[in-house]
């Protein structure tokens, strides 16, 4: 006798069912639906923000880590012209990207995050992290499930 009643489903035909969910983005549309339902014709007053880790049991990729090349101490000499420092994923966002290129530059990897808690100490979890920005009334208004931690 199984421990779990399944009242004649099986884990194949949820899987099926949430594959077909997925494909035809249902979450996504009752999301919306839900969004526009409750804030047509609203001000959100305050959106808050937050993060939160979410610990996985997979091994994190070994980081390539790309050689460094010396560079010269002080101001160039006279015609010398030295290469740019490559600039970081935020610059990058600023310098013009779309929402679409945003995510699409996120890493997809496992990977451990470090954050300082409310104390001041630092928690190192392997995992993900996912963001939430909730409005007013406590209902999420967008959300990223950023598959590799940026502390």
């Amino acid at each position: 006798m199984s421990p779990i009643p399944t009242r004649g489903t099986s884990e194949w035909t949820f899987s099926r069912a949430f594959a077909e969910f997925s494909a035809a983005y249902l979450p996504e549309r009752v999301h919306e639906a839900l969004i526009k339902k409750s804030y047509t014709g609203e001000i959100v007053g305050h959106n808050s923000r937050d993060s939160t880790a979410i610990e996985a049991r997979e091994k994190p990729l070994k980081k390539v880590i790309a050689p460094k090349i010396a560079a010269q101490r002080g101001r160039p000499k006279r015609g010398e012209e030295r290469l740019p420092k490559p600039l970081t994923r935020l610059e990058q966002q600023a310098d013009g990207m779309n929402l679409a290129d945003m995510l699409t530059d996120l890493p997809t990897a496992c990977d451990v995050g470090t954050k300082k808690n409310s104390k001041g100490y630092k928690t190192s979890w392997t995992g993900y992290k996912l963001h939430l920005d909730v409005a007013d009334g406590g209902i999420p208004i967008s959300a990223v499930f950023n598959l590799n931690l940026c502390p």
